[in-house]
């Protein structure tokens, strides 16, 4: 008992030892935003929000010394909760929320802003003036980097129909088209694609990848796309990711319950696995044997790589499944891993 009150009366001072903590940070903190120390301030200005979490002397300090820091993603995010919540002068923290998002470049999201503030009569009649010019300002921030973004991509669109998209060209260029394609409107370029997407010769690295960005694009007409001697007619706007497949849903699921506490090292090499290969398949799904069986295969693949030898027999018991089946997989897994990833 009488250690329970000595206890009591030790946290009592402690409480005691620092009151008003809160308005002692804020006022060091106002102090060292005076004399331009601002991450000091900034420091104590978290400090007292701990304390004062919707004071506006303490948010602004805050939001003052994170512009200053040039912290610009941090005072975003402030500007926009003190704004939410109604924190400080309205008019103030919007001006500064408009520089901050000057600074990032954000034009749109400027534009949208001060439309809205014009909308709703919220800016004063001598700055009217001053916020029309800032969105004028910022609309054409907006068609200049339109105009150059449609210029480079015409650009980079006429150096591909000059030199042609695949032919003759190597991995490391193969890539290199791709990734420029993903910036461009690809749909000049669709016979091109539809011609490499039927060829045997094919990487199916590449044929994922632009299958893809037709999905991105939503390019909403069939293409055939042939791999490993199969056809699939699809439309790539109706087309589910590859992480979305139930194929790769399931099995990741199954292998993660069944390894991923024990052994997370191996599950981590299962679904490396998992994730190759279902990306040269795709949008081909693994057809036949149980899904348990396919666990197997690849539980028994992964332990191969990692310990050299593997028990196909065990691992198809602990999985529920026919060690016949695991094994055909398996050799097929491995016929899979013979297909040489673009050396990119």
């Amino acid at each position: 008992m009488d250690n329970e009150k000595n206890q009591n009366k030790a946290g009592e001072s402690r409480i005691i030892a620092f009151p008003n903590l809160g308005e002692r940070l804020k006022a060091k903190g106002l102090e060292e935003l005076e004399n331009r120390n601002f991450k000091v301030a900034a420091q104590l200005f978290s400090q007292a929000r701990e304390y004062e979490p919707e004071d506006d002397e303490v948010c602004m300090g805050l939001v003052v010394s994170l512009v200053e820091l040039e912290f610009y993603e941090e005072s975003k995010e402030l500007c926009k909760e003190m704004l939410n919540k109604g924190i400080g002068d309205y008019f103030q923290l919007i001006n500064i929320h408009l520089m901050v998002l000057l600074q990032l470049g954000e034009h749109q999201e400027m534009v949208t802003t001060i439309e809205l503030l014009f909308d709703e009569n919220q800016i004063p009649f001598d700055k009217e003036e001053q916020f029309e010019k800032m969105l004028q300002f910022s609309k054409r921030a907006i068609e200049d980097k339109k105009e150059e973004e449609d210029r480079q991509n015409e650009q980079i669109s006429a150096e591909l129909q000059e030199d042609g998209l695949f032919e003759g060209k190597t991995d490391s260029e193969m890539f290199l088209v791709i990734s420029k394609l993903t910036h461009i409107n690809i749909r000049p370029f669709i016979p091109q694609i539809e011609q490499f997407l039927l060829m045997d010769e094919g990487h199916p690295f590449f044929k994922t990848m632009l299958l893809n960005i037709l999905t991105e694009q939503e390019y909403n007409e069939e293409v055939t796309i042939r791999k490993f001697d199969e056809w699939k007619v699809v439309l790539p706007t109706e087309l589910k990711s590859m992480k979305e497949t139930d194929f790769y849903k399931t099995i990741t699921s199954l292998t993660e319950a069944k390894i991923s506490q024990e052994n997370p090292s191996l599950f981590e090499m299962v679904h490396s696995l998992i994730e190759r290969h279902s990306f040269l398949l795709y949008p081909f799904e693994p057809e036949g044997e149980s899904i348990p069986s396919w666990a197997g295969a690849y539980h028994a693949l992964a332990e191969e790589y990692m310990a050299g030898e593997v028990s196909v027999g065990n691992i198809a018991g602990f999985y529920h499944a026919k060690e016949e089946a695991v094994a055909d997989i398996l050799s097929y897994l491995k016929e899979l891993e013979e297909i040489s990833y673009p050396i990119i």
